[in-house]
């Protein structure tokens, strides 16, 4: 079962930034986001201040932020959550992304190495290799990009491999996935969505804004760390739905932002 996501002002400021498509959004927006949740303008402050100094975000001199373009790549991923299963490609059963990591290395590098990993569907194997299925669409590179501007260590070792013996295949296949529990995830959410969709009309506007803000992000957050498993491993039409209804939802939780925010800000985000 993933984690539930949690609110921050750090989240909330990367989840509004993320939105704004490479434009600038004032700190008193933000502020106003964080009061939705009982934040002080103080904490936003901090949290900006910290992205600052860590080059997740650039401000433009006059109270103004946007995401940092080094964050490009991420950003991009994560909004490919509307494709849903266009993201995936054809998958031959003896082909495998894999990854090797340096011996003796820093706690806190392996362990963010590690997350990512697990963020990107890989998984632990006996061996100690970290695996998954090579059904990705973007070319290897790309996804060594990607991966280390998250967090995974240069010096690991990123690729693909054939031939492996069909016992050890199987064993990934079997067991390093928890598929009944990712149906029941998926079958959660979208009742839980669904039944937003319905109140939020009813609501008023800090409360509508509160709740898309919150199980949007549920959402999303479910979405973008799918492992994107392929059919022959995990085929469930309730990924694909889901998607659209939370696509649906975003068009009224879009509504309801933009009167909010005064500007086309889209409200669909996960953080890491």
């Amino acid at each position: 079962m993933l984690k539930k996501r949690q609110i921050t002002p750090k989240t909330i400021i990367l989840d509004v930034l993320r939105l704004t498509r490479g434009g600038y959004c004032q700190s008193a927006k933000l502020i106003a986001v964080g009061e939705l949740f009982d934040f002080k303008a103080s904490a936003i402050r901090v949290a900006l201040t910290r992205l600052l100094t860590a080059g997740k975000i650039e401000a433009d001199g006059s109270s103004g932020y946007r995401m940092s373009s080094n964050t490009d790549l991420l950003s991009d991923y994560i909004e490919q959550w509307k494709l849903g299963d266009l993201r995936r490609a054809e998958w031959q059963k003896d082909d495998w992304l894999m990854v090797l990591l340096p011996s003796n290395p820093d706690r806190t590098i392996r362990t963010m190495s590690q997350t990512t990993l697990q963020f990107f569907g890989f998984r632990k194997a006996r061996n100690k290799m970290w695996v998954r299925p090579n059904n990705l669409l973007p070319p290897l590179n790309d996804l060594r990009d990607l991966y280390q501007l998250v967090g995974l260590e240069p010096e690991a070792l990123l690729f693909k491999a054939a031939d492996i013996p069909y016992p050890e295949q199987f064993i990934w296949e079997s067991t390093l996935w928890n598929t009944e529990d990712l149906q029941f995830t998926y079958e959660k959410q979208l009742v839980k969505l669904n039944k937003s969709k319905a109140r939020l009309h009813e609501m008023n506007s800090k409360d509508a804004l509160r709740e898309s803000f919150m199980i949007g992000g549920e959402t999303i957050n479910l979405l973008v760390k799918d492992p994107l498993l392929p059919d022959e491993m995990f085929c469930t039409p309730k990924r694909e739905e889901l998607r659209h209804a939370m696509c649906d939802y975003d068009s009224w939780g879009q509504k309801i932002w933009f009167q909010f925010m005064g500007q086309p800000t889209l409200f669909n985000v996960s953080e890491h």
